[in-house]
């Protein structure tokens, strides 16, 4: 994980009003993709996340994932990646840029519950990963440049194309991670927005670098927990109206993949002879709030927490399951008080 400084900038000036905060209530409506009218199963479904919108064509819609999905809508193990949600069991994806076609952009658009109180503070966050990608998959990429654009109403898409306007709030270092990072910005109100937009804004992208695999052609992004939390001061455009980790901290101290006093196996041998029967992490420096083993096809199969907890091969009713590859997800928080999330695949051989 990376432990990146963030730049941002305020595009807009945004003028001090005195509003009262009482009665203020404003959410991101169905922030964890966890409402939905049903299970994906292919391809550009975020329309089946409730509040969720589409604003270009079908055919360049955003990707939906459940847990209770199938063929291309499950989850672990997508089309692009294996990862687990962050939280809950559902997840929305994205492709922002593609290599092939710099001019295609899909971009991911939600809502609030209420519109934002004009000259008031709000606190953004979302959390975002590149996850596992898998051998035959074409993503890879890392970018700069991604935005968030606030409206009233929801925004249109000129067909496929680059929506040629300013972000609210730019992100401007190369995004790609494995694991789940949270992004976390302040903003104020300039109007009654009740909509926002999620993407790469422009005609030009910001710098792209390739991060994994041979030749990858396009950027692919998990999205999940978005939320909008008011703050308890009204602001002014001389208040930094777009702030970044001074306030909320994006990246933890703690790098989960280089650090020496972390360590997870890959494969483990449950045959009751002492040697190698139990997985789970080790782990030195942070707090090992939940640990969790997935079949590849989303169900739970164990959960635990605390720094000793460990995982036998059985199922929850102790029944020793067969030999094949697994998923776990493990939460952590670390001594700053950052909770961090990471993830990946096992191999349980008998």
């Amino acid at each position: 994980m990376r432990n990146t400084h963030l730049h941002l900038r305020a595009i807009v000036g945004l003028g001090f009003m005195a509003v009262s905060m009482l009665g203020a209530s404003q959410t991101v409506l169905n922030g964890g993709f966890e409402q939905v009218n049903d299970y994906p199963s292919m391809p550009g479904a975020i329309e089946l996340a409730d509040h969720w919108l589409n604003i270009s064509s079908a055919s360049n819609a955003p990707d939906l994932f459940h847990v209770l999905g199938s063929d291309a809508g499950d989850l672990p193990e997508t089309p692009v990646a294996v990862v687990m949600p962050f939280q809950g069991m559902a997840i929305a994806g994205f492709s922002p840029y593609n290599i092939l076609n710099d001019g295609r952009r899909q971009y991911l658009g939600g809502s609030f519950s209420d519109a934002l109180i004009v000259g008031q503070r709000y606190q953004m966050t979302l959390n975002m990963t590149n996850g596992e990608i898998t051998a035959f998959s074409n993503a890879g990429l890392g970018l700069a440049g991604l935005g968030m654009r606030f409206s009233n109403g929801p925004m249109e898409q000129p067909g496929v194309g680059a929506i040629d306007v300013e972000p609210h709030f730019d992100y401007t270092p190369v995004f790609y991670n494995r694991e789940w990072q949270q992004i976390s910005f302040n903003f104020v109100a300039q109007e009654p927005w009740t909509h926002f937009t999620w993407g790469l804004f422009g005609n030009e992208p910001g710098d792209v670098t390739e991060e994994h695999g041979e030749n990858p052609t396009k950027v692919y992004c998990f999205v999940d927990g978005f939320s909008l939390e008011p703050s308890a001061e009204m602001g002014s455009d001389e208040d930094d109206s777009v702030r970044g980790p001074e306030a909320k901290p994006s990246v933890s101290n703690v790098d989960l993949d280089e650090d020496p006093h972390w360590f997870v196996p890959s494969a483990f041998t449950p045959n009751g002879d002492g040697d190698n029967d139990v997985f789970g992490p080790v782990c030195e420096n942070v707090l090992i709030q939940s640990f969790e083993v997935y079949s590849r096809w989303g169900q739970m199969i164990f959960s635990g927490s605390g720094n000793d907890v460990g995982w036998d091969g059985a199922n929850s009713e102790g029944a020793p399951l067969e030999s094949g590859s697994y998923v776990w997800r493990l939460n952590v928080i670390d001594p700053e008080g950052q909770l961090l999330s990471k993830s990946g695949s096992l191999s349980l051989i008998r």
